[in-house]
């Protein structure tokens, strides 16, 4: 059931915000954006989109759930209900009182599936999976959504509700005697941190921010096709207006469709696939 929930949830919150992207911030400025093919076929840009955060968070899960079960078949550790599960042959019923460390009994329960579960305590599963979903959809959206939503409560009350349903789950494994206080610690921690690298340093949700020049929130001025946020404007232009014949040299950004992700570009019109396009030109003001 968690994992259900916890893929829908995220998947339907991206194609929500892209959805939501392409048809409200982005429709005045559709024509700036690249165009991709496969083969002879046109593929919409929010099909592309969808494609690179929603496979990416699928791989972060998979990452997740091969570090959880190294951790479990290797350490394992019993759960806190083990001897109710078990039944063990000695000390069960009549603990006595010389306090001695039992070691050699049997389980006299006879399911030994119930019995193999009850020894993969370390770490919690369901705590790193529901931590590494929160984590990645928040990023995701921070990322995403770089202006206001109607209200600007609207995103944080999203981003709380991820990490309180994260939390939830981690404290009802601890309360159901599912597992150990520290083993929901150290897989919330351990989601938390791939969740964070996939969203940042593998997908680079920020680095694929893609504003409009031409949308309510982008500087003014701006005429270029698509501004990334996290680019600054060079410090050795400045801002102060151009005199006559006063040259100044600009570079020209192209990231083409088959690099990492929607494609970036900040030259005029639309160019040609695999067009090489010189790290600078000059432009000269005439007056």
């Amino acid at each position: 059931m968690l994992i259900v929930v916890g893929i829908l949830i995220p998947s339907a919150l991206i194609l929500a915000t892209e959805v939501f992207r392409t048809l409200a911030w982005e429709k005045k400025c559709a024509h700036l954006f690249n165009k991709y093919h496969m083969r002879n076929t046109q593929v919409h840009r929010l099909i592309v989109r969808l494609y690179i955060f929603i496979g990416y968070f699928f791989l972060g899960v998979c990452f997740n759930q091969l570090m959880v079960d190294i951790a479990k078949y290797t350490i394992g550790r019993q759960r806190p209900h083990f001897m109710e599960v078990c039944k063990p042959n000695v000390g069960y019923r009549n603990c006595g009182t010389n306090h001695t460390y039992i070691t050699d009994f049997w389980c006299t329960t006879t399911d030994t599936k119930v019995i193999h579960e009850a020894q993969l305590s370390f770490y919690s599963g369901h705590s790193s999976f529901s931590f590494y979903a929160a984590w990645y959809t928040s990023l995701y959206l921070q990322a995403r959504l770089y202006r206001p939503l109607y209200s600007r409560l609207l995103l944080p009350v999203i981003q709380f509700s991820l990490f309180g349903g994260a939390a939830f789950v981690a404290y009802s494994r601890v309360s159901d005697y599912k597992h150990h206080w520290s083993d929901v610690l150290v897989g919330s921690a351990m989601g938390s941190a791939i969740g964070i690298i996939m969203a940042l340093f593998i997908a680079e949700v920020f680095n694929r921010r893609e504003i409009p020049a031409c949308s309510e929130g982008a500087p003014e001025g701006h005429n270029v096709n698509l501004m990334p946020l996290h680019r600054r404007p060079d410090p050795e232009l400045g801002t102060q207006p151009l005199s006559a014949n006063t040259v100044v040299e600009t570079k020209t950004v192209l990231m083409s469709s088959d690099m990492r992700g929607p494609s970036i570009y900040n030259s005029g019109g639309n160019p040609v696939e695999g067009q090489r396009i010189s790290p600078s030109h000059r432009l000269t003001s005439a007056v």
